[in-house]
């Protein structure tokens, strides 16, 4: 369901020339040597030549953007050999840093895993994991609430570029780290196409429904739950 306001902010955000933005797009133009097959296939059937045309109307030409595919260091990729690489500069952007997680319900950033580990702290406001913009008077106001020298570290879809574009113009720092956990997943097992992680929701590939009944491990659990600050419901 498109969300008419939902575009025309993250329009604002991608032509933001504020100081304290680093703008990152999809790197979809060029080669696509380095990408799989079935990545370098779904591009070109999305860069069509009218999707191609309204891109242009959109960026600036003059303009140094940065990669977002940072946040997906590791399926898309042809040459995997570098994956771990990739990931140990990731952990270097939290390491020693007090972080502060706006996630959906179920997304479970770090949970299972050693992705946070470097983290000095780890806190978390939980927002819907679905349509998260509804709400996003309330989360926006929740994150606003916090320390500004912490690390936000946000994964809510769309809703992520909007708000860490917000917190950024409000003297905070934070970043749309985008489904890297996900990816982060993905590489301890080495698999080759996205699967479905237990207990982690992961954008058609499961629901909210099916995360529901797993139950963490008692230990992650006990963390997991500590470090809730505030729901969002």
């Amino acid at each position: 369901m498109v969300n008419d306001k939902l575009a025309l902010r993250l329009k604002e955000a991608l032509q933001s020339n504020h100081n304290n933005i680093i703008i990152a797009i999809a790197n979809n133009y060029g080669s696509l040597e380095k990408y799989t097959e079935s990545t370098a296939n779904d591009i070109r059937k999305y860069m069509t030549e009218r999707v191609r045309q309204e891109h242009m109307e959109l960026l600036d030409m003059e303009r140094e953007y940065y990669d977002a595919f940072l946040s997906r260091p590791y399926l898309m990729y042809k040459d995997k050999q570098n994956a771990r690489r990739r990931f140990e500069q990731i952990k270097k952007i939290w390491a020693n840093r007090d972080v502060i997680l706006i996630e959906g319900e179920f997304t479970r950033m770090g949970v299972g895993n050693d992705l946070l580990e470097q983290a000095a702290s780890v806190k978390r406001i939980l927002a819907p994991t679905e349509q998260a913009f509804d709400k996003y008077d309330e989360i926006l106001q929740a994150a606003k609430k916090q320390d500004n020298k912490k690390l936000f570290l946000i994964v809510l879809g769309p809703t992520a570029t909007v708000l860490a574009y917000d917190l950024a113009c409000c003297g905070y720092q934070a970043i749309d780290i985008g489904q890297v956990d996900n990816e982060y997943e993905w590489y301890l097992r080495g698999v080759e196409e996205r699967c479905s992680i237990p207990y982690k929701y992961v954008h058609r590939i499961n629901n909210t429904d099916i995360v529901r009944n797993y139950k963490l491990p008692d230990t992650d659990s006990r963390i997991y739950e500590e470090q809730i600050i505030y729901r969002i419901e």
